[in-house]
């Protein structure tokens, strides 16, 4: 990838950190980021201020994704817009500093979504089946997370989208590493539990 084409994922990056959780909890007075898992994704602000702030987090967090995928296939050519999408999960996840990332499967899906609309919908899919059969939100991204690049290769992609979306799911699975400890150890809240502060 040349000079300009690496810079040019900045923007995409700063894209992803837009902190949707972060704004929709402050409107409504709550600093997210002390309060329950202390995360600014749409999960922690369902739990702490409420469904619909969840649902307006989450939107908004796909939104991002989608969006900016849409916008990098208007500018560039299409090995660019696969690694935009990861920019603008890695911008969702690593922040800047002084700005709390999430877990970045809200962002992930919408950049699906925008990359091929039915990897989004198996992700979606996926996501659904499993949180009914577990009922926790942790296993259930990662789960789908893990079962993308699979497809991806199952289904003969190309090779810069392979890896983006491996990549992606590397990246999840990382930000998972405390839920995956507390899934180990018996500790980790299903859906509508309360959580503890783990930040």
């Amino acid at each position: 990838m040349a000079l300009f084409e690496l810079l040019s994922l900045i923007p995409f990056y700063l894209l992803g950190s837009f902190p949707t959780g972060k704004l929709v909890a402050r409107s409504q007075g709550v600093a997210i980021e002390q309060h329950g898992s202390g995360n600014v994704g749409a999960t922690n602000v369902a739990r702490v201020v409420g469904k619909k702030a969840g649902i307006i987090t989450l939107l908004g967090d796909v939104s991002k994704g989608f969006l900016g995928v849409g916008l990098a296939g208007l500018l560039f050519d299409s090995p660019f817009v696969s690694y935009a999408g990861l920019a603008l999960v890695l911008g969702h996840c690593f922040s800047l500093p002084g700005m709390k990332g999430g877990k970045g499967v809200a962002t992930a899906l919408g950049v699906l979504l925008g990359l091929r609309v039915w990897l989004g919908l198996f992700a979606a899919l996926s996501f659904a089946i499993t949180f009914k059969a577990t009922r926790y939100v942790s296993v259930s991204s990662v789960t789908a997370a893990l079962l993308i690049p699979a497809l991806a290769l199952l289904t003969e992609l190309p090779d810069h989208l392979v890896f983006s979306l491996a990549a992606i799911a590397l990246v999840i699975v990382l930000r998972h590493r405390p839920n995956i400890q507390r899934l180990i150890v018996g500790k980790e809240p299903k859906f509508g539990e309360k959580v503890a502060a783990d930040n």
